[in-house]
């Protein structure tokens, strides 16, 4: 961020205070908002990612006499405007991180201050528990909850007065828990430090959802039991949405098939499990004269075409050994796990040309007669490299083209050869 936003910055957060009410006499000025934002901008890009800025300023929020728990609510808001002027793609894990170490350190603080009159401390923390943006929940040594506020209760579809009393292990997913119980178990062994951790959370209704944590670990009445604090937020739709960009990497938009990035990640993750003997196979099929359906119907008609073609040999090549890709323009590709051999991939690569024998529609009358040119390769898949894999595929495609519409050529190294 530069000056003038970060001075913005501040200046809305100020105003965002003052609107909300209940600010005390001693608010910061605008120069002590703008240090805040400052940290926690530089945390947000630094390397390696260390969230730690974000519990200082958390304390130094109490400090200031900002203990109205309303107040966090539009500070959360502003402070949203660093994630969204950042350009990494791991900004939104970083600003959850980020605010859930300023609510750490804004209620630790806070248990200090109110420490020093308990009568003052219990009213003033209670308020802060209860209403605070963030998730907070206390659990003794065993992981049973001792108290939990109501955003925790809202996360996982209680009542706050359900949950004292219930293992926190058994409000998670039955594959996290064992994750989450190790980490719990090596944190009490060393006895001191903070840990993060995300992991899925069953509600009663059935429904699943992602949390993120950090624990630490706070000393019990009289200073002797260790208790668990965790301070966490509803990651859900985080997740949902990082499901959703993942997917949107790897997969073609127009057809719906995966992509040639995803084509090279699952040859890269076959080449890294094969044994010494198993051979995988490509075909590798390109639309005959394609560029003449762009030139006399239009793109939409020639996108039309492509979606049909995807639809087709998607419906077609069923088998789960076989994954069919789309890797740009009128390209397609089927890959075909180990085991493979020769006989396969003349099998698939005849079924992938009858596929598309049946004319397809352009325009509201037009059917078009269609033909493709496939080049095909059985090859090891110990130590092969990806890239060359389709460069070889491809070099029997051209020689396909050479022979004839709606013809496929086997690649090898010595020779190929050429099927009607």
């Amino acid at each position: 961020m530069d000056r003038r936003e970060v001075a913005d910055m501040a200046r809305d957060w100020s105003a965002a205070l003052v609107d909300c009410g209940g600010v005390p006499t001693s608010l910061p000025r605008v120069e002590q908002l703008t240090t805040w934002i400052v940290e926690l901008d530089v945390a947000m890009s630094a390397e390696p990612f260390d969230p730690s800025p974000a519990y200082r300023v958390g304390v130094e929020m109490v400090r200031w006499k900002l203990t109205d728990p309303a107040l966090m609510t539009p500070s959360a808001t502003v402070l949203a405007g660093l994630l969204e002027r950042s350009q990494r793609p791991d900004s939104t894990r970083r600003f959850g991180a980020l605010l859930g170490e300023l609510g750490r350190g804004y209620s630790a603080e806070l248990l200090k201050v109110h420490a020093d009159s308990r009568e003052v401390a219990d009213q003033r923390f209670r308020v802060v528990f209860d209403n605070a943006a963030v998730a907070i929940a206390l659990y003794d040594s065993n992981g049973i909850t001792l108290e939990a506020n109501r955003t925790t209760a809202r996360m996982v579809g209680m009542k706050p007065e359900e949950l004292p009393g219930v293992a926190g292990l058994d409000l998670m997913h039955p594959e996290d828990r064992d994750k989450l119980q190790q980490v719990v178990v090596d944190l009490y062994q060393r006895r001191y430090g903070t840990v993060h951790f995300e992991g899925r959370f069953c509600r009663p209704d059935g429904t699943v959802c992602w949390g993120a944590w950090t624990m630490t670990l706070v000393r019990g009445a009289g200073g002797r039991d260790l208790r668990l604090l965790a301070v966490g937020e509803d990651i859900t739709e985080r997740r949902a949405m990082e499901r959703k960009l993942w997917w949107q990497a790897r997969h073609d938009p127009l057809t719906g098939l995966p992509n040639r990035h995803c084509l090279l990640e699952q040859l890269e993750a076959i080449v890294a499990t094969a044994g010494p003997a198993d051979h995988i196979g490509l075909c590798f099929l390109d639309l005959d004269e394609f560029k003449l359906i762009n030139d006399r119907y239009g793109h939409r008609a020639g996108d039309s075409v492509l979606a049909e073609v995807g639809r087709r040999l998607d419906a077609t090549m069923t088998s789960p050994a076989v994954t069919v890709t789309r890797i740009g323009g009128d390209e397609f590709v089927a890959l075909l796990a180990p085991p493979c051999d020769e006989e396969a991939a003349h099998a698939a690569a005849e079924t992938m040309l009858a596929t598309l024998r049946e004319p397809v529609p352009v325009g509201p009358t037009d059917l078009l007669a269609m033909s493709a040119s496939i080049g095909a390769v059985v090859a090891p898949v110990a130590g092969a490299n990806a890239e060359k894999l389709l460069n070889d595929a491809d070099v029997g495609l051209y020689r396909a083209k050479a022979a004839g519409r709606g013809t496929w050529v086997l690649h090898r190294d010595e020779s190929s050869r050429a099927a009607e």
